[in-house]
């Protein structure tokens, strides 16, 4: 609790000093991980895509998989406007939550965003991040600023990322007897309701 508190503190310290460079309005988008098909086709629940803030300044969302073509991240992409690294919305920014193997994807869609338009995401949260086919994930995004959800159980686990603020679940996980599968979705779901909290409040205190 007071860790989470603690970044609730920096999360309003940030805000508060880019607050007349801040968008009005945001894009946010979910990339789920492995064993997530896409909305319409369900087959296994993803929480970056179930606890995907809806409130507030969001304008639009997007819930992609960590298979997405590139046509579905040029849809994202086309939200801004961007063109010759400008950005024509500038009333609009962009929040990202990934989870396991949706990490990458959601990497290079930060890595896309800034060419394109010339200023980084503005919150990029990484829930237990992992590389193909099983790397723990640490590069960092290119994000105002990043969070990196993490837990060191087992084969299929994230890590902390140097220059995000980072939480590490695993002493909670052992706290509660979990396994390295059933740690990995804890994360997952515990990681992505904190995120959304986060969000929803540097949304709602702008």
């Amino acid at each position: 609790m007071k860790l989470f508190l603690l970044l609730l503190s920096l999360l309003f310290i940030s805000s508060s000093y880019a607050e007349s460079v801040r968008p009005e309005r945001y894009i946010v988008v979910g990339v789920s991980g492995f064993g997530t098909r896409r909305p319409e086709n369900a087959w296994q629940p993803s929480a970056v895509h179930e606890r995907l803030p809806s409130h507030y300044r969001i304008e639009n969302s997007y819930k992609l998989v960590h298979f997405a073509k590139q046509s579905e991240v040029n849809e994202v992409l086309e939200e801004f406007q961007c063109h010759d690294g400008k950005q024509n919305r500038k009333d609009l920014g962009l929040i990202i939550m990934a989870n396991s193997w949706g990490s990458s994807k959601a990497l290079k869609l930060a890595k896309k965003y800034s060419k394109l338009c010339g200023r980084s995401s503005d919150l990029f949260f990484m829930i237990d991040g992992v590389r193909k086919p099983l790397f723990a994930n640490g590069t960092k995004p290119k994000a105002q600023q990043c969070f990196s959800f993490y837990q060191r159980k087992g084969l299929v686990r994230g890590k902390a990322i140097k220059g995000c603020t980072n939480v590490d679940f695993t002493k909670k996980c052992n706290d509660m007897g979990y396994g390295a599968v059933n740690c990995h979705i804890y994360v997952e779901w515990e990681g992505a309701r904190r995120a959304s909290q986060l969000v929803n409040r540097f949304l709602k205190n702008q």
